[in-house]
């Protein structure tokens, strides 16, 4: 049995959510599987190299911040790659590096 590595619990939510590619670079959209606080997993259209790194804006759900829902700008690496592509898309395992929440509008 291999020994979970996450540090935290996952959240299953399904949300669209905007990646950035490189240091600020194109914006795609990708929608989540689930989130914890550690990170996420995401289904995306492009291929990302394991160690790459990306920027996502996301909405942490109240499960997660144990208040409301609050909008995130999180820095990630890509930590896995499933090996099989679902409905077209590649799943994406990513540890968030930093997480800042932003202002409310």
């Amino acid at each position: 049995m291999i020994p979970e590595r996450r540090r935290g619990q996952r959240i299953p939510v399904r949300q669209m959510i905007t990646v950035s590619l490189g240091n600020g670079g194109h914006q795609v959209s990708a929608f989540s599987v689930n989130i914890s606080s550690g990170g996420a997993f995401i289904y995306f259209d492009r291929f990302l190299a394991v160690a790459s790194k990306v920027a996502l804006l996301l909405d942490l759900p109240p499960d997660i911040t144990k208040a409301g829902t609050c909008r995130v700008w999180c820095n990630a690496k890509v930590v896995r790659i499933d090996q099989q592509l679902t409905e077209g898309k590649f799943g994406i395992a990513l540890a968030f590096t930093s997480v800042q929440p932003l202002p409310e509008a």
